[in-house]
């Protein structure tokens, strides 16, 4: 079936597409002085509640941080304007990790292909197939997420419009590159256990969770982790939802194909009991769904070092649930996939 490059394609592409979302939508909450270089931006009044996202907080290490003029209202995620300085600890690290990802899956997408005359093909087809509506997604993604990290990473100061712009666009392509990479798998009709409305919708919460945890790694490894464990709780409280609905949309993908025709049957048999079902628990349940969800709920306060973690388990077990997927793809639906070659599908 897939080599070992599309599965790293699919797993890079949708942990730093889950990355991208995340942090436009952080940023978009963000005070509107946070996000410009304002002059005299240090004595400005405090941002409306409903703009106000983020803002560093003490904590243990005792470094300087801006201190909040007044506590935003309940339900406020967090509190009042800081200078734009403050909050690129936080926003370049997530923007950049999550550009990064996908550079790196569409690295791995050229390499998969061979040669790179052959994406030209795809690109220039009459009849665009998934692959290269993927491509295409990926790279409009990129082009979104430039600006933004100039901004955060970069210390540039782009047009309020260009980055007003950027931002709506990576949260567009973004959610369209997660839902992509479930799409691409379910189109192959040859696959019984693939060819499933809960593919789509799984790889998409996976994706979240995955760029959640690629944003918290990123945050935790950058230079000033401690400063946002507010901001970072919400996203801990966030990735907690997503691994949740993971979990469920996993269990209907495998509940759904063992009540299915004999190939899905077989797929999903190889997850829960067969060749595949060591590294189905051990590293996609165990690791990536219950050891990050009993983290997030159980440690009030973590470390960076703890975050690191976490983030670390989230992303072994984005990656081991596509490789068990396309790997649990061994009994292809023949009859299927020659109605679909003869455009009869």
């Amino acid at each position: 079936m897939l080599g070992d490059l599309s599965v790293w394609y699919l797993f890079l592409a949708g942990a730093g597409a889950g990355a991208l979302v995340a942090a436009a939508v952080l940023e978009q909450l963000t005070p509107l002085g946070a996000r410009y270089a304002v002059p005299g931006l240090a004595g400005a009044a405090p941002a409306p509640a409903r703009r106000v996202l983020a803002a560093p907080t003490a904590h243990r290490s005792g470094a300087w941080r801006p201190r909040p003029r007044r506590l935003a209202p309940a339900g406020a995620l967090i509190a009042p304007a800081v200078p734009r300085e403050a909050l690129r600890p936080f926003l370049g690290p997530a923007y950049g990790a999550g550009l990064i990802a996908v550079l790196l899956g569409m690295a791995c997408l050229l390499a998969d292909l061979g040669r790179p005359d052959r994406l030209i093909v795809l690109l220039t087809s009459p009849t665009p197939s998934y692959i290269a509506v993927g491509a295409y997604l990926l790279g409009a993604l990129v082009l979104c997420a430039l600006a933004p990290v100039a901004q955060w990473a970069l210390g540039m100061a782009p047009p309020r419009g260009l980055a007003a712009a950027a931002r709506v666009g990576c949260v567009a392509a973004g959610i369209a590159v997660m839902a992509y990479t479930g799409l691409f798998l379910a189109s192959l009709q040859a696959i019984a256990f693939w060819h499933s409305p809960w593919l789509p919708a799984l790889f998409v919460a996976s994706a979240a969770s995955s760029g959640l945890g690629l944003l918290t790694g990123a945050v935790a490894l950058g230079p000033a982790p401690d400063a946002f464990q507010s901001t970072l709780g919400r996203v801990r409280r966030a990735d907690a939802a997503a691994i949740v609905v993971e979990a469920a949309l996993l269990a209907a993908l495998i509940a759904d194909a063992l009540v299915s025709g004999d190939a899905a049957r077989a797929s999903a048999a190889q997850l829960v009991g067969g060749a595949l079902a060591p590294s189905f628990w051990l590293l996609v349940v165990g690791l990536g769904l219950i050891a990050p969800l009993a983290a997030e709920l159980a440690v009030a306060d973590p470390t960076p070092r703890a975050q690191l973690a976490v983030a670390a388990c989230l992303l072994a077990g984005g990656l081991a649930l596509r490789w068990c997927v396309v790997q649990a793809a061994t009994a292809p639906d023949v009859a299927a996939f020659v109605a679909a070659a003869l455009g009869m599908g």
